[in-house]
């Protein structure tokens, strides 16, 4: 919703009636609308509108439940002290972190919004927090999506639809965690907002449709176009966040990033292994297939001397196929020794990076920092021990933190720095000749070198913590 609006819509949000929430708070459901409409959950909004910009009161004779789908409508019954009646239904239940989901055929017309979306405010004494879906009836080519922080929009996003939304039904879509908010279309991601853009209270989910003789500049001018005007909603879902997906195509089945690898296997669904380049002149060595293998329980990382590429040398490297954000990262690794060498952990998307390092000069110490911009951030040397070491770092909006077999040993908390977009996770091995500063003087180590990597487990926010002694469990 555009800012322009911001005035009225405090106005409109709060008149919405307080009712009691009669269903567990925060469960997970699909509601199909295969029959009657569930009362327990949801209530039909009566007898009321939400302020001079609304031509429409809400009016429960608008909602049915037909032929496998919730239908509201707007029309040219007066009612109340409107000359046009329109409808909504919302959770009794307030949500919270999540996947929201509906597939909804919206209404044609000007000045008519159908919507898909959460909200809580003042009048439940609680900031306002808003997620939206709003398909504008001037152009359901088009729907935009937008978040409301404390009553501060994020300002509103158009995104085109695949079909008419007024003629076919479209997936609609967003899956709420800390510190990020994702909407889908037809299951492909259109928008990530993060950081201050993202409500952080429980909200009440409303399906409507109303109409507006005032705000022209956003919803068009307003032209009743003879008949009624119908949105349905061929089902809503709420998954609640690390509750596992609850029908086939659901977006909360691929949304659900988080993974523990024990590699008893290489899985090349969830790794991609580099294969026939290098990283530009600073690399010695070419990325070579045949220098990764999952064996023991272990993936198997190596360094050898074999002309390979334009190389002179042959190393290794897997990366996730999935980008991953916020969210706890960790590994049970040991890095190789020698001079010109690097072992690493790390996430990367073009110009930002958060890394573990294990420098070969020094096997005793990991660097760790991150990548903003390009730029480096937050540098810092901590000690390990020799031998396998569990490293790790927990990713948010607000800071970065490392940790050291389960200790905290550096923070990185320059928010307005630090990287912001989704990235791959990437396990490498490799050696430099001109790095020296970095990485000392390159030595060939006269025989193959292995990083070995017995566990990599990712714990996206709110998901339940992965195995004992995890940092995702403190």
């Amino acid at each position: 919703m555009t800012t322009t609006v911001t005035a009225l819509v405090l106005g409109l949000l709060a008149l919405i009636p307080v009712q009691p929430a009669t269903a567990a708070a925060g469960e997970s459901f699909i509601d199909r609308f295969d029959g009657a409409l569930d009362t327990s959950r949801w209530y039909v909004s009566d007898g009321w509108n939400n302020g001079d910009h609304q031509n429409c009161q809400f009016n429960r004779n608008n909602v049915r439940v037909e032929g496998g789908a919730l239908t509201i409508t707007f029309d040219d019954n007066a009612y109340g002290e409107r000359d046009y009646s329109c409808a909504e239904v919302q959770s009794r239940a307030r949500l919270g972190y999540g996947t929201f989901e509906t597939r909804m055929k919206a209404g044609k017309g000007s000045g008519l919004n159908s919507a898909f979306f959460s909200y809580i405010g003042p009048v439940h004494d609680q900031p306002w927090d808003e997620i939206d879906f709003e398909v504008l009836g001037k152009d359901t080519t088009k729907v935009e999506v937008n978040s409301w922080v404390n009553g501060t929009s994020s300002g509103g996003f158009p995104v085109a639809l695949p079909a008419d939304s007024a003629s076919a039904y479209v997936d609609f879509a967003y899956v709420w965690e800390p510190g990020r908010l994702r909407f889908f279309v037809n299951g492909t991601l259109v928008k990530t907002l993060t950081g201050g853009q993202v409500p952080t209270h429980e909200q009440i989910l409303f399906a409507q449709i109303w109409g507006s003789d005032t705000l022209t500049g956003w919803m068009g001018p307003f032209a009743y176009p003879g008949h009624p005007v119908e949105a349905s909603y061929d089902h809503i879902a709420y998954t609640r966040l690390g509750d596992p997906c609850q029908f086939t195509g659901s977006v909360a089945c691929a949304v659900t990033t988080s993974f523990v690898d024990d590699f008893d296997t290489l899985d090349t669904s969830r790794w991609y292994v580099s294969d026939g380049w290098n990283n530009g002149a600073q690399q010695n060595c070419t990325w070579a297939r045949d220098q990764v293998s999952a064996s023991g329980g272990m993936l198997n990382l190596s360094f050898t001397k074999k002309a390979t590429g334009d190389r002179q040398y042959a190393c290794a490297e897997v990366q996730t196929r999935r980008r991953l954000g916020h969210g706890t990262y960790e590994a049970r690794l040991k890095g190789v020794a020698g001079s010109g060498l690097m072992s690493a952990m790390f996430t990367y998307v073009t110009g930002e990076a958060i890394d573990i390092k294990v420098m070969g000069r020094d096997p005793g110490k990991v660097k760790l920092m991150a990548w903003d911009d390009k730029m480096p951030l937050g540098e810092t040397l901590a000690p390990i021990p020799e031998g396998f070491v569990d490293v790790g770092m927990v990713w948010s909006d607000s800071k970065i933190d490392y940790y050291v077999n389960g200790t905290k040993v550096h923070s990185i908390t320059d928010a307005a720095r630090l990287p912001e977009l989704d990235a791959n996770l990437f396990l490498n091995v490799w050696g430099s000749d001109t790095l020296t500063e970095h990485m000392g003087p390159f030595e060939d180590p006269g025989r193959t070198l292995t990083f070995q990597v017995d566990r990599v487990a990712y714990t996206a926010p709110g998901d339940p913590c992965p195995f004992t002694g995890s940092i995702a469990c403190a």
